[in-house]
């Protein structure tokens, strides 16, 4: 949810803009239950604030100098951290030719901007704001809040909030020799000078963050009302109905009816008609029928692009639900294609730390499971969890919930220690929030059970492993003679090789030369060369004639 969702939301309920502060303030008494939305309306009167502040700037002021006006003002707004001193732009030209403009927007500071956002919040929706509020702000958000409100077009690039890009010290590796006397030696450095080839950092970006160059158009809001068929509501409401009471088959007829009036009332592209698509998805999605609930699903998501803009919430809970909906059909890279994108815009406009991130990130850790990449699965719920122990607190049940499929990832990604030690968490919260007899208490006991009993045995198993690997090391021997290396028989006294098996089971060295082992060996030994007489006969070869 963001302002507009907000606002709409308030007006759907008849609820005042005005009634912003008590919102603010009824959150504030939940405590962190309810921070996210205590930071939404905060935003969101300080967002209106600095409209109406700017508006008053504006009013009267040549066309020429509207984009000179409005970005001082947001580097007073949005800019003090990176400039805390920002000073207007003149243009001579345009100074001079429209001499007698109202240029009182020159002499905004932060001081007097921030002076003025609060007694324009305390008049508007008597709401007290803290010490310190600039600070809590976020910035990123507030500049599109505060463009979606003024319809201001802004240059597409990273907006500089703060000087945090410092360049540090690097060594100049081109850096010059140093400078010789002739004797080779170099000339000593005066005490306290900086080493060659280094640099103080030095912070490499614009003076300010806004320039006159970023504000590219103001483009006019119109508001308007959309009329609502009440027999297409009817017909969808009456399909519900009948799916509740197990009447499918007239329940999608009259589904596919109340969507064809919506299509003939008020045309395909149409935000009402994206949500009926929406709504029909997440239907058909119940009733198993996922190939239509995908199909549905895409075609809201391009309505809603269209109609609604590709950062508006609507597009991005339709991306989420269509993720969703590809993932139960199998096509799960797909669906984390989808999450991925909307992830992209979720940053813009929430931020990091919002209470709905929870269950994205973790519907992100089972689609990752799915695929068996267990470490990053691992590493989303991780996140989910981060998150969820600072919204809700260490000892909730959502906290407890997400530390038991924490510890199952822990098991799948072959940590067994702290698979149960997480386990052990889960238990212990679920135990003091839900009681012993909790169906959740009792799974996380069993789970907490068979992980202990697993871990026991892995390691048991590691240590008979590595006992084993000892016992099969080599043993050194010691022994009186040494040794003979392999291939070679031991020297006899008389300084022939002895006739010796060694460890190739081979037997003593051949005592001819090379050339002759090579002509040996190719089949061409030399015929005059005399055999060795053993004193023995070979053996009579069956079937040859006796020697005589």
């Amino acid at each position: 949810m963001d302002g507009f969702s907000l606002t709409r939301l308030m007006h759907k309920r008849g609820i005042n803009i005005r009634y912003l502060g008590s919102l603010a303030t009824l959150a504030t008494e939940q405590g962190s239950k309810l921070a996210s939305v205590k930071i939404l309306a905060v935003q969101e009167m300080i967002s209106r604030a600095a409209k109406h502040i700017l508006n008053a700037l504006l009013r009267g002021l040549p066309g020429p100098l509207i984009t000179y006006a409005i970005s001082h003002f947001l580097n007073c707004f949005l800019g003090a951290t990176l400039n805390p001193n920002p000073q207007a732009v003149k243009d001579e030209s345009l100074w001079k030719l429209y001499h007698d403009a109202d240029f009182s927007f020159e002499s905004l500071t932060i001081e007097s901007l921030r002076a003025q956002i609060q007694k324009e919040v305390q008049r508007r929706y008597r709401y007290e704001l803290e010490e310190g509020w600039e600070t809590k702000i976020k910035h990123l958000q507030m500049l599109r809040e505060v463009a979606l409100k003024l319809g201001l077009q802004l240059q597409i690039k990273d907006y500089e909030f703060s000087p945090a890009e410092l360049e540090t010290p690097k060594v100049n590796n081109d850096a010059p020799a140093p400078v010789t006397n002739g004797n080779g030696k170099g000339r000593h450095k005066k005490k306290g000078s900086a080493p060659s080839g280094t640099s103080s950092p030095t912070y490499k970006g614009p003076a300010t963050s806004f320039s006159p160059e970023d504000i590219m158009n103001i483009v006019p809001l119109v508001k308007d009302s959309s009329s609502k068929s009440q027999l297409a509501e009817e017909a969808l409401e009456a399909g519900r109905i009948s799916i509740i009471q197990e009447q499918k088959e007239l329940g999608q007829e009259l589904l596919l009816e109340s969507l064809s009036l919506h299509e003939q009332i008020y045309g395909v592209l149409h935000p009402e008609v994206a949500r009926v698509y929406n709504t029909l998805s997440m239907l058909y999605y119940q009733l198993d029928e996922k190939t239509a609930a995908v199909e549905l699903a895409r075609k809201a998501v391009i309505v809603s692009e269209r109609t609604l803009g590709v950062d508006s919430t609507e597009t991005i809970l339709n991306y989420l639900n269509l993720g969703l909906f590809e993932h139960a059909n199998g096509d799960t890279k797909a669906a984390l294609a989808y999450i991925k994108h909307a992830f992209g815009f979720w940053r813009v406009i929430y931020g990091d730390g919002h209470p709905d991130s929870v269950t994205t990130m973790n519907n992100t850790a089972v689609m990752l499971q799915a695929l068996k990449h267990y470490t990053d699965s691992r590493k989303w719920f991780e996140a989910s969890l981060t998150v969820c122990e600072d919204i809700f607190g260490k000892t909730s049940a959502n906290a407890a919930t997400l530390s038991f499929q924490l510890a199952q990832a822990l098991a799948l990604d072959n940590d067994p220690k702290g698979s149960v030690n997480r386990m052990r968490d889960a238990y212990n919260i679920f135990l003091a929030e839900l009681g012993p007899n909790d169906r959740n208490t009792k799974e996380a006991e069993n789970w907490l059970e068979q992980l202990t009993q697993n871990a026991v045995a892995l390691a048991k198993q590691a240590k008979e492993s590595a006992a084993r690997k000892r016992l099969m090391k080599p043993r050194v021997t010691m022994s009186v003679k040494p040794q003979s290396q392999v291939g070679q028989g031991s020297v006899s006294s008389t300084g022939r090789l002895a006739e010796s098996t060694s460890a190739s089971g081979m037997g003593g060295m051949d005592s001819r030369s090379i050339d002759e082992l090579l002509k040996y060996i190719e089949g061409a030994e030399t015929q005059g060369k005399p055999k060795r007489n053993t004193g023995k006969t070979n053996p009579k070869r069956r079937g040859a004639p006796a020697r005589k």
